[in-house]
């Protein structure tokens, strides 16, 4: 179209736009008529037309916003014929410039209706911009009716054909720009709504998760924080360690001025760089870790130094909404009580640091200082620093050790973590450029400690004893504590079971320190002399056993075996003992483990000190050593006899019985004891013995007890401390070996206190001391005395079990005690000591063995022994003249009518001053029968006749020797007279 054409037609459109300005309001029709004469000539216009013609129509509009009135009454016209016109036009159909149109839709159905594409780009009308113009208190009506006025006059008087390809192009762009920009508003909306939604329910979710959980207080929190596993030791009584205890992790701990800046500084730097400003917490990290619970159903780990502490101290190691709720909150309340200072000295003792040079679980920072480069914590160089920085994330993967403690052949994941260390300690500027990159260059791995293996205990006997001794001191700790009773948790095995591993898992981690009373030099000499002498006290066996039921065959080694202990009198301090002689195949313990049978040691304990005690016999008691049966109502009897099967059957006193150790007047005084009532398991119980193991009240009422018949029996170490109350003076002193635990921090939680127990008076006592003084000089340890080397107060038993089993030998001095044990374990089947083996008698070996080990002791610590010192007798024991035949004091007594006068043969003995020696009576016999009475009576009147017999004999034959002698005299008389004549 040329400029001459277009400006015509703008002139056109200007008269017609003057001329509307003096009609009156448009008709439908005339409005109609209008548009689409319009929409003809819109289609030969071209853009400068389009333009001018906005122009004008803007003016039209400003003058119509000045007549307000005008406008009001032609709405109303116009809604008038608009609302007559849609009743007529319903179903006309209109073409406009050749197309066809759709009907218009009513207001009912005009949400249904669906613009043309071109309706997107219409213009707005000079009737809509007049509308638009109207009061504010008509605008909301006005602004609802152009619209619909709009919508009724059908399409635009504007075609997408009036504008060139590029402005179609860009029109399209700038509405889909248009409508992806509000697309992506709503989504951020909705996002925004949708993550305050979230956030709420995950506030509510992580407030109802930890809503009945009770804050910890300052003092459980203090507890739990400081409780480390820490590997603990014993220790010898002198101080020195005796080992480690074994476990799976090495620490100790080290407090914060005794690590170097390097280590804090790197810390901090690499873990947690805010640590001294934030509370506890990372808030994004709060809101990642609830989102994340709530999307995956899973936690994420603590980012902050406090939080990786309570996860390590406070939590379990459970993945769970719960367990990071609560980390979050014991975090905060974490920074609430304690100090930056505390909590960094908590964590560096507390993390896992890999493995040592000995290939340890090593973790603290002290132990890790130790174990990798062999220096203290407050001596790392950087370098040094840095590394042991960066191990806590991944120890088992930087760790420069394997589990044998050798260097591992790939280091570069270490050295790797120790460079980004040092360059996040350079970032935030805890070090300078220079000594970054020195560091960075540095070859760390000369500072390695070279591979030490691990030191496995000598002293394997030991190590399990003393272990076993803590483990049931901290367990009696625990259950008086739950106000149980030994005795309670020992007779349940679950029970005793749980307060057993309950402590032992508090010893293996607990870093005690458990103060033993063995005395080293004691303890390593009697494993010397007890290896030395050991082939000397029994055969070594071998065969295979075939077992019955699988028909498997084990080949196996039988070696005789010994346990002894060393007792401490005054004390009751175990110095050393022998539980064994060959660990690598025999792990028994002899000394505390092992329960057999006591043979004859058991008469002093339960038989003749109770026995005296109760003021029944004394040493001169006279006693009947003839056949004992005891019957049963099954029919079956019990008939016992002495060493070797020998009956004397003669009458012996206490005395003789017991150097002698003669079984039946044990039995016969045993029965008597039992028959009375007198509590034997109370004595036996105040003497330390277990009650449920060693001996029990079934065995004790049993007369087998008394000669060593029992169920299980006691250890070595039961029957030893129980002879030193005859050492003590009749006082009990509990033996022991564990003389004090203590803590981590160094605080006693355990300590041996030993008060003496009255078991026998301070006299019946001493009337023991004396007895058992023969049995070295008299009786069956003069083998022993032959064999010492030196000269001390001894006083002594010795015991053979049936078929001897189990030969016992329990000697003490006033200063010291020292029990042996030797015999065969049998594990697959019966060996005993064999008097046939070529290595002589039982007692007589088994006493050489003793004798030659305490001659050890004697040599390297013969101060122990006391040999200046002897028992002394109290004012409360006397001295008495008696008749050996009886016991008693001289004097007469009638049996069966018949007066027996006894004065003689006489010796000397002691008594009680308060039980002095008995007047002669007929049943003086302890234990005896009638029978046994009457016999000894009929031998003494028999005794007596025949002693009448030789003095009638003496008496007649002195008579006729006088006879003889005066005849003689007369004769010689006679002759003399006859010579002098």
């Amino acid at each position: 179209m040329d400029s001459k054409d277009s400006n015509q037609n703008n002139l056109q459109s200007k008269n017609k736009i003057k001329q509307s300005k003096h009609k009156a309001p448009e008709t439908k029709e005339n409005l109609e008529a209008t548009q689409v004469h319009k929409f003809s000539s819109s289609k030969q216009s071209n853009d400068t037309n389009q333009e001018l013609t906005k122009v004008i129509d803007r003016k039209a509009l400003n003058k119509k916003l000045n007549k307000q009135d005008a406008i009001k009454a032609e709405h109303r016209q116009n809604l008038e014929k608009r609302q007559q016109a849609n009743s007529n036009t319903m179903s006309e159909k209109h073409h406009i410039d050749g197309r066809r149109t759709t009907e218009l839709p009513s207001r009912r159905n005009r949400k249904k209706a669906r613009p043309s594409l071109e309706s997107w780009f219409k213009r707005p009308t000079s009737q809509t911009r007049s509308e638009e113009s109207s009061n504010d208190s008509q605008k909301k009506k006005v602004r609802s009716r152009s619209k619909t006025s709009s919508k009724d006059t059908g399409p635009s008087n504007y075609s997408l054909s009036q504008y060139t390809a590029k402005e179609k192009s860009q029109m399209i762009l700038n509405i889909i720009l248009g409508v992806l920009g509000k697309l992506l508003l709503i989504a951020l909306v909705i996002l925004l709504l949708g993550g305050a939604l979230v956030g709420g329910i995950g506030i509510g979710y992580f407030a109802n998760l930890v809503a009945d959980t009770p804050p910890p207080s300052r003092e459980e929190m203090t507890a739990k924080i400081n409780h480390l596993e820490q590997q603990s030791t014993l220790y010898y009584a002198s101080g020195e360690p005796i080992a480690n205890v074994r476990t799976d992790i090495v620490r100790s701990i080290t407090e914060l001025d005794d690590i170097s800046p390097f280590i804090i500084d790197g810390l901090i730097a690499t873990e947690d760089e805010h640590f001294r400003e934030h509370p506890g917490v990372v808030p994004k990290a709060i809101i990642r870790a609830t989102i994340e619970n709530l999307l995956k159903g899973s936690g994420t780990g603590g980012s902050t130094l406090t939080q990786q502490l309570v996860k390590q101290q406070l939590l379990t190691d459970e993945v769970t909404f719960f367990r990071k709720a609560n980390e979050i909150l014991l975090a905060l309340r974490v920074e609430n009580y304690f100090s930056k200072d505390e909590i960094l000295t908590a964590y560096l003792n507390v993390a896992s640091f890999g493995r040592n040079n000995n290939g340890d679980n090593i973790a603290g920072i002290g132990k890790a200082a130790e174990g990798i480069f062999g220096v203290k914590p407050s001596e790392v160089t950087l370098p040094q620093a840095a590394f042991l920085v960066g191990l806590p994330q991944a120890p088992y993967s930087y760790t420069p050790y394997n589990q044998y403690g050798h260097l591992r052949e790939d280091l570069t994941d270490g050295i790797d973590r120790m460079h980004e260390v040092l360059f996040r300690m350079y970032r935030e500027q805890k070090i300078t450029k220079e000594q970054y990159e020195e560091a960075k260059h540095y070859d760390i791995t000369k500072d390695f400690l070279p591979m030490v293996p691990r030191q496995e205990e000598r002293q394997s006997y030991l190590y399990n004893t003393i272990m076993k001794g803590a483990i049931e001191k901290l367990m009696l700790m625990k259950i008086q504590a739950d106000n149980l009773s030994w005795q309670e948790v020992y007779q349940d095995d679950d029970w005793y079971n749980e307060y057993y591993f309950e402590a032992e898992k508090q010893l293996q981690l607990g870093g005690y320190k458990v103060y033993s009373t063995i005395d080293r030099e004691i303890y390593d000499q009697l494993q010397v002399s007890a290896q030395a002498y050991n082939d000397q006290i029994g055969v070594t066996y071998d065969s295979i056993y075939t077992d019955p039921e699988t028909g498997h065959e084990t080949y196996y080694v039988e070696s005789v075996q010994t346990g002894m202990v060393v007792i401490e009198n005054a004390t009751g301090k175990v110095l050393g003992f022998v539980a064994g002689t060959d660990f690598e195949n025999n792990q028994i313990d002899h000394a505390f483990g092992m329960r057999r049978s006591p043979g004859s040691t058991i008469k002093p304990l339960a038989v003749y000190g109770p026995a005296i005690e109760n003021n029944l016999i004394n040493p001169a008691t006279v006693v009947p050593d003839t056949a004992f049966i005891e019957e049963y109502e099954d029919g079956s009897y019990w008939a016992p006899t002495n060493y070797g099967n020998a009956i004397s059957n003669t009458n012996i006193t206490v005395r003789r019985a017991l150097l002698r150790s003669d079984n039946l007047p044990a039995i016969r005084v045993y029965n008597d004891l039992i028959q009375r009532g007198v509590p034997i398991i109370d004595y036996l119980s105040q003497m330390g013995f277990n009650t449920v193991d060693s001996y029990t009240y079934e065995d004790t009422q049993n007369l087998a007890f008394s000669i060593g018949g029992v169920t299980t029996g006691p250890t070595v170490f039961e029957e030893t401390r129980a002879f030193t109350t005859f050492a003590n003076g009749g006082k009990y002193i509990e033996g022991y070996f564990i003389e004090r635990i203590e803590d981590a921090f160094g605080n006693v939680i355990f300590q041996q206190d030993t008060p003496a127990k009255d078991v026998f008076s301070e006299d019946t006592n001493y009337l023991m001391v004396d007895m058992l003084r023969d049995t070295l000089s008299q009786g069956t340890g003069r083998t022993a005395n032959e064999n010492l080397a030196f000269t001390a107060d001894w006083i002594m038993k010795t015991g053979i079990s049936e078929h001897s089993k189990d030969i016992w030998v329990l000697g003490s001095t006033p200063k010291v005690t020292i029990g042996s044990w030797i015999g065969y374990d049998s594990r697959y089947q019966d060996y005993t000591i064999d008097v046939n083996d070529g290595f002589g008698l039982e007692s007589v070996r088994s006493q050489i063995y003793w004798a030659k080990i305490v001659n050890d002791l004697y040599n390297l610590r013969p101060e122990i022994f006391g040999t200046e010192q002897t028992f002394q007798q109290p004012e409360s024991v006397i001295q008495q003249e008696i008749v050996e035949l009886t016991g008693t004091l001289p004097g007469t007594t009638i049996v069966n009518g018949q007066t027996y006068n006894l004065s003689g043969p006489l010796k000397s003995e002691l008594f009680k001053i308060t039980n002095p020696a008995p007047p002669l009576t007929s049943n003086f016999l302890f234990g005896a029968t009638e029978e046994e009475q009457y016999s000894f009576w009929s031998q003494q009147a028999s005794l007596e006749y025949k002693l009448r017999q030789q003095q009638q004999q003496q008496e007649t034959t002195t008579e006729d020797d006088e006879e003889t002698t005066q005849e003689a005299s007369e004769e010689v008389s006679e002759v003399t007279s006859s010579n002098d004549q």
